[in-house]
């Protein structure tokens, strides 16, 4: 079992820092890995779950490396159920050796995808489980402790991107919210002065033409429909002018 991390490792780990640092998605982070370490690691796959607020299962967010054919049985995995569902709720990564020689359970679509050495992080922010992050190998039997290293050190750098992926979601559904709400206000603010300039232009008709409330605003309602004009402009003309010739 290998000890000492491949430089090619270190560089990469270097480049996902710097991407990160970029503003680079959290996806084009694991893109770098699974293509930089392919050679060395022999990296030939991942998985990535992410695990929404108060939800019981891990939803399948990305692949590569991945046939087509299985996504539909990586869709869902609930929390507790095979090695990545284990590594989300109790917030530790597992790494397994020889997964094809392996009879244990859940790895059974490890195994569907011939992996033979196969590794899962979870990418915690604080309190919070974002989701998982899983590789593996086809060739290799196993990882050695270097390499989880390496590994372990990259899903941190994908946690961070995604937290802040998060953050950015939060922060724009908030200001289209604040801005549905500020538009709501100015629709309301409108209305209001609308309304007003209606009450207050009937108010004149009253007085001018010695009408009941209900005779004046017929009478305004007539005069909007007699000069083609809505019934706002109407009522405006005759509060700003003060005459009934419209």
């Amino acid at each position: 079992m290998s000890t000492t991390i491949d430089p090619v490792a270190v560089r990469t780990l270097g480049r996902l820092g710097a991407d990160l640092a970029a503003g680079s998605p959290s996806q084009d982070l694991v893109e770098r890995l699974v293509d930089d370490l392919n050679r060395p690691f022999g990296l030939d796959f991942s998985i990535r779950y992410e695990l929404p607020p108060a939800a019981g299962e891990l939803r399948l967010h990305t692949t590569i490396g991945v046939a087509e054919q299985h996504r539909p049985d990586l869709a869902v995995v609930p929390l507790g159920v095979a090695v990545c569902g284990m590594v989300a709720e109790r917030r530790r990564p597992e790494a397994h050796a020889r997964v094809d020689a392996d009879p244990d359970e859940r790895l059974a679509l490890a195994r569907e995808l011939d992996a033979t050495a196969y590794a899962s992080f979870p990418l915690t922010a604080g309190p919070a489980v974002l989701g998982t992050l899983s590789v593996g190998s086809r060739t290799r039997p196993e990882f050695g402790a270097a390499e989880l290293a390496v590994l372990g050190a990259a899903a941190d750098l994908v946690t961070v991107a995604a937290a802040r992926e998060l953050d950015r979601a939060v922060v724009e559904s908030a200001l289209a919210a604040q801005a549905e709400a500020e538009e709501r206000v100015a629709h309301l603010e409108t209305a209001l002065v609308t309304n007003r300039t209606i009450a207050t232009a009937i108010g004149v008709v009253m007085t001018r033409r010695r009408m009941t409330e209900q005779q004046a605003h017929r009478w305004l309602i007539e005069a909007s429909q007699r000069t083609n004009r809505k019934l706002r402009v109407v009522a405006e003309q005759i509060v700003h002018t003060g005459s009934l010739e419209v």
